[in-house]
């Protein structure tokens, strides 16, 4: 009977392990979610400030011809 309990008791710790390590793997997806978010922000400003520069030597180029 002791064995049997003492096998129960570690059935338990690995179920709790195994949650845990759920959890964790949840949170690592999570934050690989933010980070792509993120990398897609910085590509969007990229574009942006891409677009500015393009904007002012257009604008360069025009008075040039004033």
């Amino acid at each position: 009977m002791i064995s049997f309990n003492q096998n129960c008791l570690g059935q338990g710790k690995l179920s709790a392990i195994s949650y845990q390590l759920s959890a964790i793997s949840y949170q690592l997806s999570a934050i690989s979610y933010q980070l792509s978010a993120i990398s897609y922000q910085l590509s969007a400003i990229s574009y942006q400030l891409s677009a500015i520069s393009a904007t002012r030597t257009l604008l360069e180029v025009l008075s040039a011809f004033e």
